[in-house]
């Protein structure tokens, strides 16, 4: 049969004083009639994050008068990664899969419609807090140096659903569970390679950063939206490796698989999507 496989793309959200959003879902859907493929879609938010600025508002101008900086020490560098098990939540229609991705209904040849069969949701932000050492006259202006970086990788949301149209318990049903399970698999592991590359970035970064501003609030300020930079080059290999990984998962050869596996749950499910 054929298939379809579609992409999309949206904006950050900040949440807290440098909460970054990452990532959004992927999914699977098929084309009807004929024997029922599913096909995956990756609508995935492959974004990098924006300025982190804790207490919101533009940066402070720049200060004309350099001031000496503190000693610098050796900067503690921690990070964590939150990753719980995906969960499986209750399923849904195959409409209900598309909207929850946000992708427009697609047609595929000769006016067939396109019917998502299974959607894995991954919410994934980043977070940051930074202690400031600081030294200028109380009148400012001062220079801060990183202290203390603590980074943490979050998996915010990641579940799974499965159309409800597809015969509950059955032999189709664990098939595509199997293939969200995959996919879901690889953003846990590309997370955790991404907390070592973030941990490098960020003793590299505290090793050599410092800001000169008005004040020790400023300084933070100035120093968050530094750090967002440094580690974007990390966020953007993260990117590249779960497409890397998503595309390695679905190939031609898999979605053969998937044509011929339970004949009998995909005539049951063609007859549902038919009567609709």
């Amino acid at each position: 049969m054929a298939l379809g496989l579609s992409r999309r793309a949206g904006a950050d959200g900040d949440r807290g004083r440098a909460a970054h959003r990452l990532f959004q879902a992927e999914g699977l859907a098929l084309t009807l009639p004929v024997l029922l493929l599913p096909a995956l879609l990756l609508p995935l938010l492959l974004l990098g994050a924006g300025p982190a600025l804790a207490q919101g508002g533009a940066l402070p101008a720049p200060v004309p008068a350099q001031v000496a900086c503190p000693p610098r020490g050796t900067p503690l560098v921690r990070v964590s990664v939150s990753d719980p098990d995906p969960r499986i939540l209750p399923p849904v229609s195959a409409e209900q899969l598309r909207r929850l991705a946000e992708v427009p209904e697609e047609t595929h040849g000769q006016g067939t419609v396109l019917h998502h069969l299974g959607l894995t949701l991954s919410r994934v932000e980043w977070r940051s807090e930074i202690t400031v050492r600081s030294q200028g006259p109380s009148e400012g202006p001062v220079c801060g140096l990183p202290s203390e970086v603590r980074l943490s990788l979050v998996h915010a949301e990641h579940s799974i659903r499965l159309a409800r149209e597809i015969p509950r318990n059955g032999c189709l049903a664990r098939e595509v569970l199997a293939h969200e399970r995959r996919h879901a698999e690889v953003n846990r592991r590309t997370l955790r390679e991404a907390a070592e590359g973030l941990r490098a970035a960020a003793r590299n970064w505290a090793a050599r950063a410092q800001a000169q501003a008005p004040d020790a609030g400023g300084a933070a300020l100035l120093l968050q939206e530094d750090l967002t930079a440094a580690v974007e080059p990390v966020l953007a290999r993260l990117r590249a490796a779960r497409e890397e990984g998503h595309d390695a998962i679905d190939t031609p050869q898999e979605y053969r698989r998937l044509g011929r596996v339970c004949p009998a749950d995909q005539r049951r499910l063609s007859l549902r999507f038919g009567a609709h």
